[in-house]
């Protein structure tokens, strides 16, 4: 290494080590602020995105040869996150139950990206225990699948007894990260009258630019030109490049995402629609009761004025 290598990669191991800190910090106020223990673990799984993805990029700058295994264990995390953030926003509706009874006589719209943005025909539906599952397990396809195509992928590419076309395994994990993505946007989309004050939209767009960062940049970063410096190839050259941009993006990221999560106010719950429905009742019931009163009052008066009369 060259005196400026030193120096960037002196950076980048700084970088990482502010995105662990910050990590342990959010933990710990989480702990703290957090009272509903599935809440916590659930947000926690989210804020631990950017540490695992500067910790095995960093271990990808100075051990290229290893990007199977980096990529693995970060396509796996994200899977779990994908899904855990959908658990999250029904965790925030308070439960199942409470989610559909809010959605009760609501419509939801499906024509959403990545896959129906532009199919306008397409019918809306309603929120029911049997659709809602639809999206569950729209998501949980891409925790369990993608472990799985990752996991013979790579040993199969490493024994190389059996040739299967790269383009399979590529297809299989892009059709379950796009399809477990379009059911989460389809219940955001929905969620974003009843979840706005923990900032629901926002965490999603944080979530969509690690998707990116996770899928769309190496694919940039590899079909640009680099020319190989011995003893690196080309190849290996386009791996670490990669990695030491995703340190700096992920560092700009653990900020926004501890400015999304390090929020007592998650800490919040929505006031529950059966309450809600027997106070209504309650106060109908008080109305009546006046009314009767007054009704009372009233006659009680007419009589006394027949009286006085004879």
């Amino acid at each position: 290494m060259t005196t400026l290598d030193v120096v960037f990669y002196v950076i980048l191991i700084l970088m990482t080590t502010v995105i662990i800190a910050l990590f342990i910090d959010e933990v710990f106020y989480l702990k703290a602020h957090i009272k509903l223990s599935y809440r916590r673990r659930l947000s926690i799984l989210q804020a631990g995105i950017p540490p695992v993805f500067a910790v095995t990029s960093l271990m990808g700058t100075f051990f290229p040869a290893g990007f199977n295994m980096i990529d693995f264990v970060c396509s796996v995390y994200f899977g779990f996150g994908l899904h855990a953030f959908l658990v999250l926003m029904v965790n925030y509706y308070g439960g199942l139950r409470q989610l559909l009874k809010r959605f009760e006589g609501r419509y939801v719209n499906i024509n959403t990206g990545p896959f129906c943005c532009c199919l306008f025909c397409l019918p809306n539906f309603k929120m029911t225990k049997k659709t809602f599952s639809v999206l569950w397990y729209a998501t949980f396809q891409a925790a369990l699948l993608r472990p799985i195509v990752l996991f013979f992928q790579g040993v199969f590419q490493t024994d190389r007894s059996l040739k299967i076309p790269e383009m399979l395994y590529t297809g299989l994990l892009v059709t379950s990260m796009l399809s477990g993505m379009w059911a989460l946007v389809i219940f955001r989309k929905a969620s974003g009258d009843f979840l706005g004050r923990y900032r629901v939209t926002a965490k999603f767009f944080n979530f969509q630019m690690v998707l990116l960062i996770a899928n769309l940049q190496p694919f940039i970063v590899t079909v640009s030109y680099n020319a190989c410096s011995l003893p690196l190839t080309a190849f290996a050259k386009k791996i670490i490049l990669n990695y030491q941009i995703t340190i700096v993006e992920y560092f700009f990221l653990s900020l926004i995402t501890r400015f999304l999560y390090r929020r007592s106010s998650d800490n919040e719950q929505l006031e529950r629609v059966d309450t809600m429905e027997t106070t209504l009742e309650e106060n109908g019931d008080s109305e009546k009761a006046t009314l009767r009163a007054m009704e009372d009052e009233s006659s009680s008066e007419a009589d006394n004025r027949v009286d006085n009369i004879v």
